[in-house]
């Protein structure tokens, strides 16, 4: 998104944002941030609107977004607070999201550092009443056909030294109120589901890791309101409500 057309005192404003939000990112291919407003208005820290729209934007659990698209109506921004790099409201203002993720970047974080570990040491019960410690590796994340999912993971259980594969294919659904994805329709491949308690565990997993509802840029929660899965990407729509961007 280009930030031409956009006077002196909004460029001014939109590079100051730009900036502050950048700052916060630890990983991104490009950010624009458009301010809309009048002079008078400026001086008073109003805002008629805000566009941001990220490409690249690693979120949290080293999730990329292909992009992120973050538009607000009227907010009042504290000047004060931005001349010290903190882009703060005055009040807490409603905005709406889009997030569109790829594929290849869900399996990434699943095999990223950060969510690996969180995956290793896992807990489970097995029929036999065994409690085992269970590590996941080779996740793999693909889209087979719009509307479903595919996972599928080598899970070892470190106690019996055996590495089982897992796999399935499932519909994600947003929960009541859009406070979370669940998965629906679960199928499972026969062969490569033996032990379902270990099944059930990477099925957890995914839906943990596509819960990004509370992520790294400002203060800010989603309340997801729509999720399209397309051939080639996972598209959600989100509200939320902003306290600060950075």
């Amino acid at each position: 998104m280009s930030s031409t057309g956009l006077d002196i005192g909004e460029q001014a404003i939109s590079n100051a944002a730009k900036s502050i939000i950048q700052s916060q990112l630890d990983e991104f291919d490009s950010l624009e941030i458009e301010v809309h407003t009048d002079p008078l208005k400026l001086t008073q820290g109003q805002i008629d609107s805000l566009l941001v729209t990220g490409k690249g934007l690693v979120i949290q659990n080293d999730l990329r977004t292909e992009e992120l698209v973050l538009k607000t109506g009227p907010v009042d921004v504290s000047m004060l607070k931005m001349a010290t790099g903190v882009f703060a409201l005055d009040e807490p203002a409603d905005a709406e999201a889009r997030v569109v993720l790829k594929p290849e970047d869900v399996q990434t974080a699943f095999n990223a550092a950060y969510v690996k570990q969180k995956m290793r040491g896992q807990k489970v019960e097995l029929s036999s009443g065994e409690k085992v410690t269970t590590d996941a590796s080779n996740v793999k994340f693909t889209i087979p056909e719009a509307g479903r999912i595919a996972v599928e993971a080598d899970v070892m259980l470190i106690e019996k030294v055996e590495t089982h594969h897992i796999a399935f294919s499932a519909k994600p659904k947003l929960v009541e109120q859009g406070h979370g994805v669940t998965l629906e329709d679960m199928k499972y491949d026969e062969a490569a589901n033996d032990m379902p308690e270990l099944t059930r565990s990477l099925i957890a997993s995914t839906q943990d890791l596509l819960d990004f509802r509370t992520f790294d840029i400002g203060d800010m929660t989603l309340q997801f309101t729509q999720l399209d899965v397309q051939p080639d990407q996972l598209v959600f729509q989100a509200n939320t409500n902003i306290r600060s961007l950075g």
